[in-house]
């Protein structure tokens, strides 16, 4: 059998969250990943399929197609079936047949991953923490290209103007102390500041007190895109943290030359054994903050300057200088281009 010359896409050397678990039920669903189409689809035993969208044939649209009774997938043109092994047949030469080039899938965490065929189970990013609990996923839209999604991700000067529950206020920016870490394969960064003032009501689920300062240490990967970020307080003098914080882990996955999807998964902490009592209504809080929040991102993604490349003429503070180092890793480890020194610690000054 003759394999179907279907070219590999080099970002999907990774796994990538593409579709939510539930989303992905009877129907044949359409994906875009790096400017490259896709259709998944449950064989008869539930487990994701994952194909290019083009049909072996003459490149019909098989997200225009069907699942048969047999779990094939059905072309809508001229009726070629494709099994979940990627064999394909020809209904009217039946002796015509084909392997389609298809995808390796997992269902975990509430998304359906896809990467290519021969990528290895250990480059499966864990990002799930002992301790915390898994309480949400969801995805968010971004109108900008993954280069801008990246600089938003990898800076805080912007938590003030933009974030509502995150960070400091405009009042409080002369607390703000922030440190980055570059190493070879991630990046670092830590925050640390005096806490806007919430409403008392919303404040007090949390365990947060007035004066107390608001972190927020981070660690971002480059096999894939995907940043995680740990929400935590202590008290004013930093000796004590509160007992509920949370992580925000975000993958970051191009559309197209102008899009991107942030697929986003919360984890949650409570220490306090009456704070857990609240525990729902803690879950739901951080669920609605963080689903705010990132839609916050969102907004503002699409106004954010895309050139120059190089960041050349921007006037950069320590606030944001983590944004380049952080675009040469993207260039160097996850789209495997050429690319210039990244900038040591010591460049990434006040």
């Amino acid at each position: 059998m003759k394999k179907h010359n279907c070219e590999e896409s080099d970002i999907l050397r990774f796994p990538h969250p593409v579709l939510k678990s539930s989303s992905l039920k009877k129907k044949i669903k359409e994906v875009t990943v790096n400017g490259k189409k896709y259709v998944l689809y449950r064989d008869n035993n539930g487990k994701p399929v994952a194909f290019p969208i083009a049909c072996p044939h003459r490149g019909a649209l098989l997200s225009k197609g069907k699942i048969n009774k047999e779990g094939e997938l059905v072309c809508a043109y001229h009726a070629w079936r494709i099994n979940a092994s990627g064999q394909a047949q020809s209904p009217s030469v039946p002796n015509k047949t084909c392997e389609v080039h298809s995808l390796k899938t997992w269902d975990k965490y509430g998304f359906i991953w896809i990467a290519n065929q021969n990528t290895p189970d250990d480059t499966f990013p864990e990002f799930m923490q002992p301790g915390y609990e898994f309480i949400d996923k969801f995805s968010s839209h971004f109108n900008a290209p993954v280069k801008v999604a990246l600089d938003n991700f990898g800076e805080i000067e912007h938590a003030f103007k933009v974030h509502t529950f995150i960070g400091p206020s405009s009042n409080d920016l002369n607390t703000v102390d922030f440190k980055v870490k570059i190493e070879e394969e991630q990046t670092y960064g830590f925050l640390d500041c005096k806490y806007r003032n919430l409403p008392m009501f919303l404040s007090s689920f949390f365990g947060i007190k007035k004066g107390d300062h608001y972190h927020n240490d981070w660690i971002f990967k480059f096999r894939p895109l995907h940043g995680s970020y740990k929400n935590y307080w202590t008290d004013k003098h930093k000796t004590t943290e509160r007992a509920v914080s949370f992580i925000i882990t975000s993958f970051l996955v191009p559309v197209n030359a102008n899009e991107t999807k942030i697929q986003v998964f919360v984890q949650m902490a409570i220490k306090n054994k009456w704070l857990k009592l609240l525990k729902p209504v803690l879950k739901l809080s951080t669920i609605l903050i963080t689903r705010y929040e990132i839609w916050a991102d969102a907004g503002i993604a699409k106004f954010a300057a895309e050139d120059p490349e190089d960041g050349t003429n921007w006037k950069l503070t320590y606030l944001d200088k983590q944004i380049m180092p952080n675009r040469k890793l993207m260039e160097k480890l996850y789209f495997q281009k050429e690319y210039k020194k990244v900038l040591t610690e010591e460049e990434i000054e006040h």
